[in-house]
């Protein structure tokens, strides 16, 4: 962090648990390939099964480039049957989001197998500067995928909420900011809990985009959970991967030995200034 010419008079403060970031010299495409590539290899699905691909990002080439760069992507991973759509306007909640709308193309019969991508390259999507959010997040390079089908392994979804609060779009008086932020957040999860049934208490993990800790249990305890639900150890490691955070934390935190019977129900959370997304699964006996 100390490289960051926002934080060389003062570093980030301590609760927030800032320490480093990531930054790639390759292109947004060299990090969703090797994502989709292990998210298949993970759910066991042959690429040529996928029949949809929800691209959250916002940093894809422009114009015929971005048709150009996704065919040649999924043409070299044998995704021939996969049809590609890009998904946007809600910030790093996009891709939480898209699993959602995954799971209801599945349900529907709309799709059969679809695979959902998120990768952003900081220096495209928020060119200004990697401090994001007047200081509550710092922007990383990353990307992750997941598959979603009707076939129970891996996890399940139970359900999906999302809030928008455009009193937020802009700037505007720092205590009634906080005021609609905090609200928006006890919304979102008021709407989970209608959804599907659950409680706080019924889940084990909060595994939320990485924004300054301290920040972010504020606003989660707030809706009710405490710090110990909460899975806060990538906001020093690898900072704010925008919308691929939720994903990541789930693969690391289960990579690091933490078994899904551990921890039966998750929340994926992912969070901007203005948009919040949540979905709630449930892990599935293999």
């Amino acid at each position: 962090m100390a490289d960051l010419p926002e934080y060389a008079a003062e570093p980030p403060r301590r609760a927030s648990a800032f320490d480093a970031y990531r930054l790639t010299r390759g292109s947004v495409l060299d990090l969703l390939r090797p994502a989709l590539r292990d998210a298949l290899a993970a759910a066991r699905t042959p690429p040529a099964a996928v029949d949809t691909v929800l691209f959250a990002t916002e940093s894809l080439p422009g114009g015929d480039a971005s048709q150009t760069a996704v065919a040649a992507l999924l043409d070299e991973l044998g995704m021939r049957n996969a049809y590609p759509l890009a998904l946007g306007l809600a910030d790093c909640s996009t891709a939480t989001a898209a699993l959602a709308v995954a799971a209801a193309l599945v349900t529907s019969g709309a799709a059969r197998t679809v695979a959902v991508v998120s990768g952003d390259l900081v220096r495209t999507a928020e060119p200004g500067s990697r401090v994001l959010l007047g200081g509550a997040a710092v922007g990383s390079d990353g990307a992750a995928a997941a598959v979603v089908s009707g076939r129970r392994h891996g996890w399940e979804v139970l359900g999906g909420a999302r809030q928008v609060c455009y009193d937020l779009v802009g700037p505007g008086p720092a205590a009634e900011r906080l005021h609609a932020q905090l609200t928006t957040y006890q919304e979102l999860f008021r709407d989970l809990w209608s959804a599907t049934g659950l409680t706080p208490g019924d889940v084990s993990a909060v595994l939320s985009s990485n924004l300054a800790a301290d920040v972010l249990q504020a606003f989660l305890g707030e809706a009710g959970f405490a710090p110990r639900q909460l899975y806060q150890d990538n906001v020093g490691r690898i900072a704010h991967c925008l919308g691929s955070d939720p994903l990541i934390n789930l693969t690391d935190r289960t990579e690091a030995g933490t078994t899904r019977s551990a921890y039966p129900v998750v929340v994926l959370l992912g969070s901007s200034a203005a948009h919040l997304a949540a979905v709630l699964l449930r892990a599935v006996e293999d």
